[in-house]
């Protein structure tokens, strides 16, 4: 089970950051704010607005799955939203106990289901034969949010404009969900590699996160990946590619990696840097969309990931526990998906293959074409 902290997204913890330091020298928070970050009633069905994420989700799933991940658009992903009472789940025909239908409610026309909140996580979860996406609804996403900011934050100090630069919007809780979503997918698709590389996490204790020497070529790998997706030369790009792989074998040398520790660095790329670039690309075709109301609400969404992205990517080696490798992983395949069309089959088909590898065929196949 994965730790909330671990599923903020990583634009929130800079702003969060940001909040620390300006709650420092700000004024205080109303009654008013308070109250509105407790939780709330109970709730014991999806209210308007659950549905409503749910129903985005497959509208923009139809609409873009394809041009997202092969089979993406027609594979039958149930989905689980949860508060602190319940988790609901929708289009799965028929899951096992404690899973029951909710009375006197369906969604879009058919029943869906519930059971209590146990260790509900937003990740990959079985129910049955089938694999769900999982993540908490937005209300419930966003007081998580509050309580940790008023745990965090003296309540004298945090003001509402805080509270509010924290919020997650309807876009952005849509793109997470096809993050979730995504790791469902790939339960489906490859499912032992990813119980493989859902296993990796009992190495992270002997990961060497804090050794400077290691956390300073980390930081050359992402900036060599930022500059190599950036730069419009192909011959400039190979070589870019050719040098963080160098670097990185490098790395891994003077720190005596064990096999472990690289196969938990490539799985958690494979595992959450794929799942990254999808959520990545969702706000990116949602902000391409003609209406301008929907177009406009995924381009915030779009820019604020890409920020984030942009300035965290040449900062890998310091960020904490697996988030560099969410970063690592989807830059990774944003630059094939310039050079190397086929690589998400390849990536699928190859269980033990890593997107590293993948940039590596791609030099050596470039070199033998000059």
């Amino acid at each position: 089970m994965r730790k909330l902290f671990r599923k903020w997204p990583l634009f929130c913890l800079g702003a969060f950051l940001l909040i620390t330091v300006v709650a420092q020298a700000t004024g205080t928070v109303n009654k008013q704010e308070q109250e509105a970050s407790k939780e709330g009633e109970e709730l014991t069905r999806l209210n308007s607005e659950d549905k409503a994420q749910l129903i985005e989700f497959l509208r923009l799933k139809k609409m873009f799955g394809s041009s997202v991940w092969p089979n993406f658009c027609e594979a039958e992903i149930p989905l689980i939203q949860y508060n602190d009472q319940y988790e609901f789940l929708v289009a799965h025909p028929s899951p096992p106990a404690p899973w029951a239908v909710v009375d006197n409610d369906t969604f879009q026309g058919s029943p869906y289901h519930r059971r209590n909140a146990g260790e509900s996580q937003a990740f990959a979860v079985p129910v049955g034969d089938l694999w769900a996406g999982s993540l908490d609804t937005l209300s419930h996403m966003n007081r998580s949010m509050k309580k940790q900011l008023q745990e965090k934050i003296p309540q004298e100090k945090l003001t509402p404009v805080m509270i509010k630069m924290m919020e997650i919007t309807p876009a952005q809780h849509v793109v997470y969900l096809f993050h979730e979503a995504f790791h469902a997918f790939q339960a489906v698709q490859v499912h032992d590699r990813f119980l493989r590389a859902n296993g990796v996490y009992a190495s992270e204790k002997h990961y060497p996160f804090e050794d400077e020497g290691f956390k300073n070529a980390w930081n050359k790998e992402g900036s060599l990946l930022a500059a190599a997706f950036r730069e419009k030369d192909e011959s400039e790009r190979h070589e870019l590619i050719q040098r963080f792989l160098e670097i990185r074998t490098k790395r891994r040398s003077d720190a005596s990696l064990s096999q472990k520790l690289i196969a938990f660095e490539r799985e958690l790329e494979w595992l959450e840097g794929l799942a990254k670039y999808v959520e990545m690309r969702f706000s990116e075709l949602g902000s391409s969309q003609k209406g301008e109301t929907e177009s406009k609400a995924y381009r915030i969404v779009r820019n604020r990931l890409q920020a984030d992205f942009s300035w965290r990517i040449a900062k890998l080696g310091d960020l904490h526990g697996d988030q560099r490798f969410y970063l690592s992983g989807a830059i990774q395949a944003m630059i094939l998906d310039k050079i190397s069309p086929s690589w998400k089959q390849e990536i699928i088909r190859q269980e033990n293959i890593g997107l590293e590898d993948l940039l590596q065929t791609a030099v050596v196949n470039k070199r033998r074409l000059n």
